[in-house]
């Protein structure tokens, strides 16, 4: 083993810590860090390769404050920021913030009321959730208190709002992971709202539509692949996993890598979210899991109808109801650095939080006849962290399945899961509301799934077994076991493998017998284009740059446009040849890899007809001829169209964004689509989703909350995301691992794509980004062997309770 050796003691004295780092020359044993322990915390970080660190300890307590501590080495800033937005404080540091955004946060948190339900939650708390919780605000607050707040590493170093954090800010930020397909996604809608002829925020309807159109999928980027391969499908005869998540490469959501080890109960290696302790996508001796997000709803949004001349009270069946009015009082920073108080009610119904969604449509507004709010399925879901650790403690998915029905607290998304014997699962288990028939209809009946709050008939459904009241119960939600695989890339629950469907299900767990999206069908094509998988064949698989479109398309696209030769494409009332772009198609390896000369120009053509036609991906019509078929849901809509004219005008008009920004039609996509790391360009492989690529690389434009700066993307072309400075990636295949259990264990190779550390100054802030450039996957040292052989350095840390 080589490497720095170190042992670094956390003493507290009252509220303050004092602290000594003490260098050893010997293999540093958790005994030692016990004895200065000496009742509290104390774990082992051991960092291999990139920078992954393995923590040991010989409790959950321990483990999770060494969990933090490593965190904190190397992303402190991401959990100080968020602890500011939860405590309803970006206001008292930053000021108000462009149109108002930092005091519409500030209010619509304080509204939400995460700080109470945590300190509920926090007085409630046994066993293993209580030592997690209260070890990773330990050590997170244990390193802060070495480094002292100028010397943290990242964006924040020396900020007057990095300070320690406590158990119930971690809770409440817990909680707003757990909101983030419902009321986290609704801020700015709570914050806007505001009873007829009272002064509002200034809140841009731009930015509360956006919040709305993420929330129903209409814009936001979503896009995962889960694989679970059974013992009919791996070449090992055991079980095998892909976990592809495509999250965020900025901001508080970018996943972080760590393995955790408690004696005999515990061992686990995989990523978590930022202020999660344990670890949510990972394996085990025995089981692997990933998840994707899932397609249903977790709210309602509901229509209430106002007492005339009293718009803060509502009926329900024509009894009247006032609405719970929470003032709130914030500490504002003015422009002379000075603190002022800016105070306003925030309002509630019975459901929850009014909210202001005229930017939609002008009817949905707060008027002086109804007033929109909603229900929250993740509003009480304190069971992220016991769900998550109970499914690390089993040893077969059958436990990992009675985890998760025991806890149900898996937020929003789906679970694809497999075990040692070779067993695929899948799971959506998310909290789904439980209506009655008649509200499903109602429901369904319109495009916001608007139900009439004033009808009590609407309510959602007590039954047995459910973790709140209200929630379908797990027993009633999608699950399937099987021996070949399973999948989901983002599509609801119908369709987890190509010969088995899922039906039957409230729609408000996703639809059913409806179009699968264009990544969805080239993962099944993946997956059913080999027998068997070994697994080196999984990274390569899945990072593949082949894509459904041009495998269906391109060649039809190059005879199309070769046999119109240099007859001109009218598109918007302008005369384009499409000969020189035929030319450069027909010399493309139709594949989206970085040395590809045509991949730009294939992205931009499907770009171009999709924003004219937006269902062409999922119907017959300008890009296929079979339609849809239910019966045969991953191998339709498919096969060229009836007539070309779609694509080609689609092709002129890439052509006409490429040249807009001066790009050859003939680019390389290395020299386009990058990331930046410390102002150096380093590509990116993949491509968006339109394409049906598995590998999803693109820009979003709010990646998360974080009010750290982010990457500029350019000026956008007109209707495209190419912009003058190409194709700038902040979002795609984040944490991806690939895992077979063979007869001597787990065996796995993984990659975070956008490198362990957020600290600039690391040698771990884009050596992963470097590798994966390259589409190079590297080994996960999991075994105490592997750990020892691959050792760069040894902290043992230790604290006082």
């Amino acid at each position: 083993m080589s490497g720095t050796r170190r042992v670094v003691t956390a003493l507290a004295a009252a509220a303050l810590l004092s602290t000594a780092v003490v260098a050893v020359s010997a293999n540093p044993a958790l005994a030692a860090a016990d004895q200065v322990a000496a009742g509290g915390y104390a774990a082992v970080i051991k960092r291999t390769s990139y920078g992954v660190p393995h923590i040991t300890a010989s409790t959950i307590g321990s483990v999770a404050f060494g969990q933090a501590w490593a965190y904190a080495e190397d992303r402190f800033c991401d959990l100080a920021d968020q602890i500011v937005k939860v405590r309803s404080e970006r206001s008292r540091y930053f000021g108000p913030g462009p149109g108002d955004a930092n005091l519409a946060t500030d209010f619509a948190y304080a509204n939400l009321g995460l700080i109470e339900r945590a300190q509920a939650q926090a007085a409630t708390m046994t066993g293993d959730t209580r030592d997690m919780v209260n070890g990773f605000v330990r050590g997170y607050n244990a390193f802060l208190a070495t480094k002292g707040a100028a010397r943290v590493p990242g964006w924040c170093a020396g900020q007057a709002w990095v300070k320690p954090i406590t158990a119930v800010d971690l809770l409440a930020y817990d909680r707003d992971i757990a909101l983030l397909a419902s009321g986290g996604a609704l801020i700015f809608p709570i914050a806007a709202a505001t009873p007829p002829s009272t002064a509002a925020l200034a809140v841009s309807k731009q930015q509360v539509k956006a919040d709305v159109d993420r929330l129903t999928e209409q814009s936001r980027a979503v896009s995962s692949n889960g694989w679970a391969l059974g013992a009919d499908k791996s070449q090992t005869g055991k079980g095998m996993l892909i976990g592809n998540p495509h999250f965020p490469w900025e901001g508080e959501l970018r996943f972080w890598e760590s393995q955790l080890t408690v004696g005999g109960s515990l061992n686990v290696y995989g990523a978590s979210l930022g202020g999660l302790p344990g670890v949510q996508i990972g394996f085990t001796d025995k089981v692997a899991w990933t998840h994707t997000v899932a397609a249903g709803a977790r709210y309602t949004f509901y229509s209430v109808n106002l007492v005339p001349g009293q718009p803060t009270k509502y009926t329900v069946d024509g009894v009247p109801e006032a609405m719970n009015g929470k003032t709130v009082t914030l500490k504002v920073k003015q422009p002379n650095g000075s603190l002022a108080d800016v105070t306003r009610t925030m309002y509630s119904t019975r459901y929850g939080p009014v909210l202001d969604l005229s930017a939609i449509d002008p009817s949905l507004g707060w008027n002086e006849f109804s007033a929109i709010t909603y229900r929250d399925a993740n509003i009480d879901n304190d069971k992220l962290i016991p769900t998550w650790l109970a499914m690390a403690r089993a040893t077969d998915t059958n436990g990992l399945k009675n985890a998760i029905a025991a806890n149900q607290g898996i937020p929003w998304v789906n679970t694809i899961a497999t075990d040692s014997a070779g067993n695929a699962f899948y799971t959506d288990s998310s909290p789904t509301p439980n209506l009655s028939p008649a509200s499903i209809a109602e429901w369904a009946s319109n495009p916001l799934n608007l139900l009439d709050g004033s009808n009590s008939a609407n309510a959602w459904v007590n039954e047995p077994g459910a973790r709140s009241p209200g929630l379908v119960p797990f027993a009633r939600q999608p699950q399937l076991t099987r021996r070949d695989y399973v999948f989901n890339s983002n599509d609801s629950h119908w369709v987890p493998n190509a010969n088995q469907f899922l039906t039957g299900f409230t729609p408000l767990q996703g639809p059913e017998g409806t179009p699968l999206t264009v990544r969805t069908r080239q993962n099944a094509k993946l997956i059913n284009g080999q027998a068997k998988f070994a697994l080196a064949d999984l990274g390569p698989t899945i990072l593949s740059g082949d894509t459904y479109t041009a495998s269906q398309l391109a060649a039809y696209t190059v005879s199309a446009c070769q046999a119109r030769g240099h007859t001109p494409v009218v598109v918007d009332g302008t005369a384009v040849d499409i000969a020189p772009g035929c030319a450069v198609l027909a010399a493309w390896d139709k594949q989206m890899e970085l040395a590809s000369r045509g991949a730009v120009l294939w992205r931009e053509t499907i770009g171009a007809v999709v924003a004219a036609n937006p269902d062409a991906l999922n119907e017959a019509g300008p890009l296929f001829g079979v339609p849809f078929n239910p019966a045969d849901p991953t191998r339709t809509p498919r096969g060229a169209p009836a007539s070309p004219d779609g694509i080609l005008a689609g092709l002129a008009r890439g052509m006409q964004r490429m040249r807009a920004v001066g790009l050859p039609l003939n680019v390389q996509m290395s020299q386009v689509q990058y990331t930046i790391k410390n102002g150096v360009k380093i590509p990116v492989p993949g491509s968006t989703e339109n394409l049906g690529i598995a590998n999803m690389a693109q820009y979003q434009p709010a990646p998360g909350t974080s009010l750290e700066p982010f990457m500029d993307p350019g000026t956008f072309v007109p209707g495209s995301d190419l912009t003058d400075k190409g194709y700038v990636v902040n979002y795609g295949t984040s944490f991806l691992l690939t895992l077979a259990y063979t007869s001597s264990g787990p065996s796995a190779k993984c990659i975070l794509t956008y490198s362990e550390s957020g600290d600039r100054s690391s040698p771990n802030y884009s050596d992963q980004t470097q590798l994966y450039s390259q589409k190079r996957l590297r080994d996960c040292s999991y075994s105490t062997t592997a750990i020892n052989a691959d050792t760069k350095s040894v902290e043992v840390i230790a604290a006082t309770a």
